[in-house]
């Protein structure tokens, strides 16, 4: 399988993308899931380029935020797993406590690819060095080490765009390169303004590697594909998190079995998002948080067999016809406008974390940090917003049981 940014992307319909990520070599589901079950811990990830880095990294990276136990950090860096996403955000500085001593007990350091970010600090002008240093300084003692791989900024929104096109941030991150305490810069994003971000990456000349929202719901748009294929052409290392897209549940409004019908039918949704993803060949790498070795294992057997096969193209395709209106897709560009200021999409992902991850903590803090007018409106503009979306949410009644769930 080839990563690299050579493989153009192309703007295909829904179907035609969904057979041509099969391509001749395609082989049916059962001939695919014995292969699925017997990975090991001795298997082999594919690696690639990370764009302009130049440095390879396994397509298959470990997301950590979450309260990370350092035996299943060893257990991925056993099973090959050689990219490790963290950030000071994350369980308040202690998954970088955690992969710090790991990687000290371990002397793997320099085996592994590591991204950190900034999430505290996001500032411009002519103190952004000093800001962006003390912040880098704090994540270096953390991890036990004297340089990061790639350094983010954190989430970057909207409203945000312009950091990317400052000057004084672009010499302190080049800066913070001269002095060898990171390698390259980069930036994650999961905004409603995702494709707009994406393009001033592409052209702000500084970025070297961007992750993304991405996954089998959201990877069509014609808007975020032609921002990648910017992406693409600047080089940029391309990473996508979030690949899940709701497979495994997001809770619906109305339970039906639904989702249970594709576990009877012998269909790994998790799995085939993950391929989905690998088999188009533009992102280089997919970030899972995995929290158990049940999904490490999954996970890599997807990544070793990227190509979906006709069944598994078929139902993938069934399960997000019939569930897209369970699952926020974060374009609050169309409902927004229309909710009185309530940021819908913000709100949506809170209650993902809280529903599906399990990261109920973390979405309260999230959703009690938003602005009273962001999360407060009238049954009015609610079903306004409900009736702008693209995909048919039940935004009325997602928004009341964030507000029970999180307020």
């Amino acid at each position: 399988m080839s990563g690299s940014n050579e493989t153009g992307a192309r703007d295909l319909g829904r179907r035609e993308f969904l057979l041509a990520s099969a391509g001749a070599a395609a082989i049916s589901a059962s001939a695919l899931e014995p292969t699925l079950g017997q990975t090991t811990s001795t298997s082999s990830l594919p690696t690639v380029t990370l764009g302009k880095t130049g440095e390879k990294a396994t397509v298959l990276g470990m997301g950590t935020s979450w309260s990370l136990q350092p035996s299943f950090v060893q257990a991925a860096l056993k099973a090959g797993v050689r990219y490790i996403d963290t950030s000071e955000n994350y369980e308040n500085t202690l998954a970088e406590k955690v992969l710090g001593d790991v990687l000290e007990r371990t002397g793997m350091r320099k085996d592994v690819y590591l991204v950190t970010k900034n999430g505290r600090g996001k500032v411009g002008g002519a103190g952004a060095h000093a800001a962006y240093e003390k912040r880098l300084t704090g994540s270096l003692d953390r991890l036990k080490t004297d340089y990061i791989d790639c350094y983010y900024l954190h989430g970057i929104e909207g409203r945000e765009i312009g950091l990317l096109k400052d000057p004084d941030v672009k010499a302190a991150f080049e800066k913070l390169k001269k002095s060898g305490k990171i390698k390259f810069c980069g930036f994650s994003c999961h905004d409603r303004r995702l494709p707009e971000i994406v393009t001033a990456a592409a052209e702000c000349g500084w970025i070297d590697q961007i992750m993304i929202q991405y996954n089998y719901r959201t990877m069509l748009g014609d808007d975020i594909r032609r921002a990648l294929d910017a992406a693409r052409k600047a080089n940029l290392g391309l990473v996508a998190m979030k690949t899940q897209g709701g497979a495994g549940g997001f809770r619906e409004v109305k339970p039906s079995g639904k989702f249970q019908e594709f576990v009877d039918k012998g269909f790994k949704k998790e799995q085939a998002a993950i391929k989905t993803v690998l088999a188009e060949g533009l992102m280089q790498v997919v970030v899972s948080e995995m929290t158990n070795r049940d999904m490490l294992r999954e996970n890599m057997a997807a990544c070793m067999a990227p190509k979906l096969s006709l069944r598994e193209q078929e139902q993938l395709e069934q399960h997000r016809q019939a569930t897209a209106h369970l699952y926020c897709h974060g374009c609050g560009q169309h409902c927004e406008p229309a909710a009185g200021g309530v940021q819908v999409a913000e709100i949506l992902r809170y209650l993902r974390y809280d529903e599906v991850y399990g990261k109920t903590s973390r979405a309260r803090e999230l959703y009690r940090a938003l602005p009273e007018s962001a999360r407060v409106t009238d049954a009015l503009n609610l079903s306004a917003a409900e009736a702008a979306c693209p995909h048919g949410l039940p935004v009325a009644a997602l928004i009341d049981r964030a507000s029970l769930r999180l307020g």
